[in-house]
């Protein structure tokens, strides 16, 4: 089955993202929805916060949920190729290898126990249905699946860099559905997600699922002016007080403290510092509400965190999400022979 709807449509190579790499980016998901409400005052009076300590919370024999599950996705993707459509916007094609992977802790060793990896091509909806479908066809006997890009609620757009974005945005949605279908394989087991557990975790607000997302990417203020305060003032291995997140809308409520992991001594202020989410009910319900077992688990964390310094996310990374990355990585096909390989598949 041919590829021709590319070259019957002019569409042209694009040469200058071949070297690029567009990793892992949380461009949905950093964002809380307009419907969040933050409740500060849990642990400490909001007016009255100060830095916590858990360097000596030491995990012991006598506490469960002991997280031994890792989940993490990936997303190394390449404009290729544009076009246009018949209305004459500029349609970018963006070809990626998308996955995600669980790593479980078995014995101070960490295993991949389960991954999804697919490799897709996401353009614009803005071309006849038949034209689409039997190009879709195509892809798939090539072991390419078809994702399309809706319509913005700003609209299609001329400007050709707003349109490049909107694939990459569609292709990290489509790997965080795969984070998510990955983590339903074990849910049931402690489980640390890299990002955020509205998009990956699915579970509704009154499941008590042992898991905890770590975000590294900071663009939203959760935190009143005492808390910038005490944020600025941790060291290494303390935290802040927690704070409630209730989004009743998307149906979970969650649990979260700010930890640094690295960064003192004249680092910048918001170096090596990642954000932490559990669900409510879990904290609640499981281990009754208990700011020891946020000790345990922060310093767990803090044990986690990675220490290579090769690594460019090393100062908000965990090692076991490092290795989930790279194990992912090892699977993907090398991007240039991709890239290759489907120019001729395309006859482009």
């Amino acid at each position: 089955m041919s590829l021709d709807f590319l070259r019957n449509n002019g569409a042209s190579r694009v040469t200058g993202e071949i070297t690029q790499f567009d990793l892992l980016t949380d461009t949905v998901s950093q964002d809380p929805t307009p419907e969040e409400t933050i409740g500060w005052s849990i642990e400490q009076a909001a007016d009255q916060w100060q830095t916590i300590d858990v360097s000596s919370a030491n995990w012991g024999s006598g506490w469960a949920y002991r997280p031994e599950r890792f989940v993490d996705g990936k997303d190394v993707g390449h404009t290729v190729a544009w076009l246009r459509s018949p209305e004459g916007y500029p349609v970018p094609v963006r070809l990626a290898q998308i996955g995600a992977v669980a790593m479980h802790e078995v014995r101070g060793q960490l295993r991949r126990e389960f991954e999804l990896i697919e490799r897709v091509i996401t353009l614009s909806d803005l071309f006849p249905f038949d034209e689409v479908e039997n190009f879709a066809r195509a892809l798939q006997v090539n072991r390419f699946r078809l994702l399309l890009c809706g319509r913005p609620e700003g609209g299609w757009s001329y400007l050709y860099e707003p349109m490049r974005k909107a694939t990459q945005n569609r292709s990290n949605d489509e790997m965080i559905d795969l984070e998510k279908l990955t983590y339903s394989q074990g849910r049931a087991a402690p489980t640390i997600l890299d990002g955020r557990l509205i998009p990956r975790a699915s579970i509704p607000t009154d499941n008590t699922s042992p898991v905890i997302g770590v975000i590294k990417t900071h663009s939203q203020n959760y935190l009143h002016e005492r808390g910038w305060q005490v944020y600025y003032d941790l060291e290494p291995c303390q935290r802040t007080p927690v704070f409630r997140l209730d989004n009743p809308k998307k149906g979970l409520n969650i649990v979260s403290w700010f930890l640094r992991l690295a960064g003192s001594g004249g680092a910048m202020p918001n170096w090596g510092v990642v954000r932490l989410e559990m669900p409510e009910a879990f904290f609640l319900q499981a281990v009754g509400g208990s700011f020891d077992y946020i000790n345990r688990v922060s310093r767990l964390i803090y044990e986690y965190r990675c220490r290579d310094d090769r690594y460019t996310r090393a100062p908000v990374s965990l090692y076991p999400i490092q290795r989930a990355e790279e194990s992912l990585g090892a699977l993907f096909t090398e991007s240039e022979t991709l890239i290759s390989h489907f120019y001729r598949l395309a006859s482009l």
